[in-house]
């Protein structure tokens, strides 16, 4: 071997890079996010969650409402000048029967349904001439019914099957032998450390999909058949309301909806990063600083009362991208995880089945596995707040 001669004081500038030993703390620093909001939730809390024992993990409900009360006028609406009219622009002229006693909110008469033959024709209750309508409500106050009570025509609403697909989650940590054996400068590269590195990263993937997936299925193409579930982002369809700015009388009116079909009183609502920052500014933009100096100065809106419910206001990190914008009002109470029944490995809420090796391989490898989804029932119980 060659023999490389130094002269002068030995310094690190004449140290082989390879042979300095780093100054690291005996710890490895994971970079891990907020809490998985909505999974914790569901999965910690003592809320209620429900086995399925589908084989191909399908889950359905029934959902049914109240016959409606109201409907909305359309193109031309009410044209008027005459005691009756004919094919009444109208969303929904399903809705009504002959003998319907309605008013409309727009000029506040008293109509009732005549006709429901090629169209809804509407009578001015006392004679009189319509008055124009284009825009706003018609709402059912009662019915015409004779004094000799004859039976009106039954009509109903039909109930809607829902249904929902669990997904199988499945990640896996493998590990060399060498690998196991083998020291660092740093801890956290052991087997388990990664295991529970590999935990807090399926757990995002949890969150993501009960909050953002928009659909759900069943593919039975190939070898082995899968599925994929639909999360609050693909179930929310009746507040699902649209924003230009935050303001008190936009969030307001979101709210009213959200709480208008019952419930609880309360509702959670998750914002993304610009949403959770508008909401503090209109309280911060109600503060007037004295002459006083100011040594603390901002704002944090945990909860927003108003005369329909209170709301809990909370940040989600995961809501970043587009949904920096948006907000999901939750009522926990008209919400559930449903998860696979057991196997004979135990569990298919959420498992570790560790030593899944295959013979003759110097390697460990450690299986993460969940089969969970999401149940919405009432879905207009919760809302969406968006931009």
């Amino acid at each position: 071997m060659a023999v490389n001669v130094i002269t002068g004081a030995l310094a690190s500038n004449v140290v082989l890079s390879a042979n300095q030993m780093p100054d690291d703390d005996a710890l490895l620093y994971l970079l891990k996010p907020y809490q998985s909001q909505f999974f914790q939730k569901l999965y910690f809390s003592e809320r209620p969650s429900e086995e399925v024992t589908d084989a191909t993990g399908l889950f359905s409900y029934f959902e049914d409402q109240l016959y409606p009360w109201q409907d909305t006028l359309t193109g031309a609406g009410i044209i008027g000048g005459a005691p009756t009219q004919a094919n009444v622009g109208l969303s929904n002229p399903s809705y009504w029967q002959v003998g319907d006693f309605l008013i409309v909110e727009a000029t506040e008469e008293m109509v009732q349904v005549s006709s429901i033959t090629g169209g809804i024709t509407f009578a001015k209750v006392d004679g009189t001439n319509l008055t124009a309508a284009t825009t706003g409500y018609v709402k059912k106050c009662g019915s015409y019914v004779a004094e000799d009570n004859l039976p009106r025509v039954a009509v109903s609403t039909q109930e809607v099957q829902l249904q929902n697909y669990l997904q199988i989650h499945s990640e896996t940590v493998s590990m060399t032998s060498r690998e196991q054996g083998a020291k660092h400068f740093t801890n956290g590269r052991s087997l388990e450390d990664q295991i529970q590195k590999k935990v807090e990263e399926i757990k995002q993937e949890f969150e993501r999909n009960l909050m953002f997936s928009t659909s759900n299925g069943r593919n039975t193409g190939g070898a082995s058949p899968y599925t994929w579930s639909k999360g609050f982002l693909g179930t929310i369809v009746t507040n699902k309301v649209l924003y230009t700015t935050v303001t008190e009388d936009a969030l307001d009116a979101f709210l009213q909806g959200v709480f208008d079909t019952g419930g609880s009183d309360t509702r959670d609502l998750y914002c993304g990063s610009n949403l959770v920052t508008a909401l503090n500014k209109i309280l911060k933009d109600k503060y007037q600083l004295t002459a006083q100096p100011v040594t603390e100065y901002g704002v944090k809106l945990k909860r927003y009362l108003t005369p329909f419910g209170d709301v809990g206001i909370y940040w989600n990190p995961r809501m970043d991208g587009k949904f920096v914008n948006y907000g999901f009002a939750v009522d926990w109470e008209n919400i559930k995880m449903r998860y696979m029944a057991n196997d004979d490995k135990g569990s298919q809420k959420f498992r570790i089945e560790e030593h899944v090796e295959t013979n003759g391989e110097s390697v460990s490898s450690v299986k993460i596995y969940a089969d969970l989804s999401i149940e919405i029932p009432n879905e207009s119980k919760h809302g969406i707040f968006y931009k």
